[in-house]
């Protein structure tokens, strides 16, 4: 663990959710990029998820994806590194 911290500027070495829970001042103007503003569909085009069957298209933090990771949540891959 010592070895990943070092090597990634101390950075948190595991689940990056745990983040979501902090405010931060540019959630809103993201939130409201991609699902409220005038260029929705185009940034939808550009991105290629226009023709996406998931509503809403975009979310800033996913329960769906979540728990989906779930099952490797803090999964420890020091052996492999």
């Amino acid at each position: 663990m010592d070895y990943i911290c070092d090597v990634s500027g101390d950075a948190y070495p595991y689940d990056e959710r745990i983040f979501a829970q902090d405010w931060d001042p540019i959630d809103q103007p993201t939130i409201d990029y991609f699902t409220v503003s005038a260029k929705v569909q185009e940034i939808y085009e550009l991105l290629h998820v226009a023709d996406s069957t998931k509503r809403p298209v975009f979310e800033m933090g996913s329960a769906a994806v979540g728990e989906a990771f779930s099952g490797d949540q803090l999964i420890d891959y020091q052996w492999y590194l």
